[in-house]
């Protein structure tokens, strides 16, 4: 069938008959290779129409009510260039298509094909609200070097270790955009040019040994059995505070007195001795959450049906009773502090550095001496036993403090 060519102008486009089933094209006089196509719906729209490489390539414009004949004409020529010079238009539109993708989308993205604890999901999606929330919904492709660096210079302003956090979740972000092809490279970058990420000043607060007896004796009196159980299990066991929240009591064994944490940060699943002293505390907390799930679960609605309790949430950290800590004692401390502290007890005590990696669950495959060390249960149980006695000689009367052996 002989091409139907005709000199595009606004009032024969306008005018071009409707087709009762399918579609006509109709190729322009001055522009051989744009075309219009009529459909049988009645929509009309411009397109590029030319043989590549034995295939026909069908480049769209957009529609007719949208553009007008001469900016199709133009854009018919840019096309046309771009083919000629190699350019994948393919890929160019759905790069542009990608490019529409938002900042919060994208991290959904990133989410979704990554897998994170809950925990490490809730943290991002904070930080990128924290540092970015009137960016949440501009196309990443948007998102400028000059963008970033002002509200790098804002944040900073609130505190260096904010800056730096949230620019890793924005930088993280970034980079998966950029391997999915939203952009072509990550403003972020600008930070490391400019040399302005700022230098982490490492955390030393600890709870004082001459303090220990206080706070002690201000958790133990805490009504919150959850939060006290939590506080004393972390300052024996020098736990994370992820792994502690998330601890199952499936993975609980009183009668061996151990707690096994599985998919922990380094992604190992480890078993560790429950020191003596805290036995009765495990015990208690079991007396009210022994039925859920989790050991430390959250609030516990009446209403809650047996499918429920076994599939609840776990409580967070809990910030109301440790203010009440700090606010009877004086003593300032977060989750952090108190695994801090329980690692400078370990050193006091004299354990050894392999042995405090074990016992803090901290990767040692890239130690060399310490990869070839395998603890067994007994030599771990004596060690965390022996932290625990220090404890206990600190939070008991000064006239009764318990003799530390070798």
């Amino acid at each position: 069938m002989a091409k139907k060519i005709i000199n595009f102008t606004q009032a024969r486009i306008r005018d071009l008959p409707i087709p009762e089933k399918g579609r006509a094209e109709y190729y322009d006089k001055e522009a051989p290779k744009l075309a219009c196509r009529v459909s049988s719906s009645g929509h009309k729209a411009y397109y590029v129409v030319k043989w590549v490489k034995g295939k026909t390539l069908r480049v769209s414009i957009g529609a007719t009510e949208d553009v007008t004949v001469t900016h199709a004409r133009k854009q018919a020529g840019t096309i046309l260039e771009s083919i000629s010079a190699g350019v994948d238009l393919a890929a160019q539109k759905q790069k542009e298509k990608l490019g529409k993708t938002t900042l919060s989308e994208a991290l959904e993205l990133y989410i979704d094909s990554h897998q994170l604890k809950p925990l490490t999901v809730k943290d991002y999606r904070y930080k990128l609200k924290l540092g970015f929330s009137d960016w949440l919904k501009k196309p990443v492709i948007t998102i400028s070097e000059d963008m970033v660096l002002a509200r790098h210079k804002k944040i900073t302003k609130t505190g260096r270790t904010t800056a730096n956090t949230t620019m890793r979740v924005l930088r993280l972000t970034l980079n998966y955009a950029k391997a999915l092809g939203m952009i072509d490279s990550n403003p972020i970058k600008i930070l490391s040019a400019a040399t302005l990420w700022h230098d982490n000043v490492r955390k030393d607060r600890i709870i004082p040994s001459d303090k220990l007896r206080a706070w002690y004796r201000a958790v133990i009196a805490l009504s919150n059995i959850r939060a006290r159980a939590y506080l004393l299990t972390a300052m024996y066991m020098g736990f994370r505070s992820g792994e502690l929240l998330t601890i199952e009591w499936r993975h609980v064994n009183l009668t061996k007195k151990t707690i096994r944490l599985t998919d922990t940060k380094n992604g190992t699943n480890k078993t560790f001795p429950i020191p003596e002293a805290l036995i009765p505390i495990i015990e208690e907390l079991q007396t009210i959450t022994g039925d859920y799930k989790w050991a430390f679960t959250g609030d516990r609605p009446k209403t809650m049906t047996p499918e429920e309790v076994q599939h609840g949430k776990p409580m967070t950290a809990p910030a109301k009773p440790m203010r009440a800590v700090t606010k009877s004692t004086g003593i300032e401390f977060s989750p952090h502090d108190i695994r801090r502290t329980f690692a400078t007890i370990a050193e006091a005590v004299g354990l050894p550095l392999t042995m405090i990696k074990r016992l803090m669950n901290h990767n040692t495959t890239n130690d060399v001496t310490g990869g070839y060390i395998v603890t067994e249960e007994e030599t771990l149980r004596k060690a965390v036993n022996k932290v625990a006695s220090y404890i206990q000689a600190k939070v008991t009367t000064e006239s009764n403090l318990i003799q530390l052996h070798g």
